[in-house]
């Protein structure tokens, strides 16, 4: 897992979210609210770094591609939130954009929005186990009927200089 660049940042800001509660309407009176669980969601955190040099921004702009941009999650250093006890020390943060970047001259600022992920992280890892491939049957029909796992494998083939042998076109599609 990857960590926030070690820049400490000129300002921090952060939402603290809200709690999941729904609201419904009553005939008679005020509304009904309903807790749904005990965690509160959708804290942000704002960073603002004044006069980085190109060195520093280039760590920004380089975690944000290691990040998957804002898909993957990471964690941040203690120098981020400095003396600030607002969220955990393990938490997992996302960036919720790209980084907005001004150009001074040789100076840049920077400004960073990061998601902070609470709750439980889930990795699927796909295993394919003992899975087997079918047995392979050579056939010089190209009707394709039935229901065998129809895998057309090109072996050794070539890929700097193919040979097309057959082309297949279904539904009149063309190629």
């Amino acid at each position: 897992m990857t960590y926030f660049p070690s820049i400490a940042p000129d300002q921090i800001s952060y939402d603290l979210g809200v709690q999941n509660v729904s609201e419904a309407p009553t005939v008679g009176g005020g509304p009904i609210r309903f807790r749904h669980s005990l965690l509160v969601n959708g804290y942000l955190l704002r960073l603002v770094f004044n006069d980085l040099t190109q060195s520093q921004v280039d760590q920004i702009r380089a975690h944000f591609i290691q990040s998957s941009g804002t898909h993957s999650y990471f964690k941040v250093p203690s120098t981020i939130w400095g003396s600030a006890a607002v969220v955990t020390s393990d938490s997992l943060y996302r960036y919720t954009a790209q980084p907005e970047e001004q150009q001074k001259g040789v100076y840049f600022d920077v400004q960073v929005e990061l998601r902070v992920l609470n709750g439980n992280i889930i990795l699927f890892d796909l295993y394919g186990g003992g899975a087997t491939q079918p047995a392979v049957t050579a056939f010089t029909s190209f009707a394709l009927t039935g229901n065998q796992p129809f895998i057309l494998s090109g072996g050794d083939a070539d890929i700097t200089s193919p040979v097309i042998t057959h082309i297949f076109e279904g539904g009149g599609a063309n190629r």
